[in-house]
């Protein structure tokens, strides 16, 4: 077991893995809640992770035609190009959408511009827009 993950028996928070990890492996995402473990990218607040599940899973749903998956997304793991096309393309989508003048994507900015906004109500087309022009060779 990892030391950061042993700590929690003492009382520390437990740190679960960052949703967004291929992205900022990829160096396409930064986020400042991340914390660079020896083995994994791990997200260092409960609640943030809980938002980052959601819009994740809200990509996976409603990016599968621009992903060509055939089956259910819940039903099956994403390949690797797939989940790098589903959070590059979809942080880059969403920075377009929620925070144009932004230099680099920065996931947790991101969150903090999505508190108040319902993820249904995202314009869902120009993100998943983003997603099939993102390139896995970029």
């Amino acid at each position: 077991m990892s030391q950061t993950l042993s700590r929690s028996a003492r009382g520390e928070i437990n740190h679960l893995p960052c949703v967004f990890a291929t992205a900022l492996r990829q160096k396409c995402a930064v986020c400042s809640l991340a914390l660079h473990d020896a083995e994994q990218l791990l997200c260092s607040q409960p609640v943030a992770r809980a938002t980052c599940a959601g819009l994740h899973g809200q990509l996976v749903d409603k990016s599968r035609f621009a992903l060509g998956m055939r089956a259910d997304p819940r039903s099956s793991r994403t390949s690797k190009p797939e989940e790098l096309r589903l959070q590059c393309g979809g942080l880059t989508g969403l920075r377009t959408v929620l925070d144009r003048d932004a230099m680099s994507i920065d996931v947790h900015r991101l969150l903090e511009r999505l508190a108040d906004k319902e993820l249904d109500l995202l314009p869902w087309e120009q993100i998943l827009r983003a997603i099939g022009a993102w390139s896995v060779n970029k």
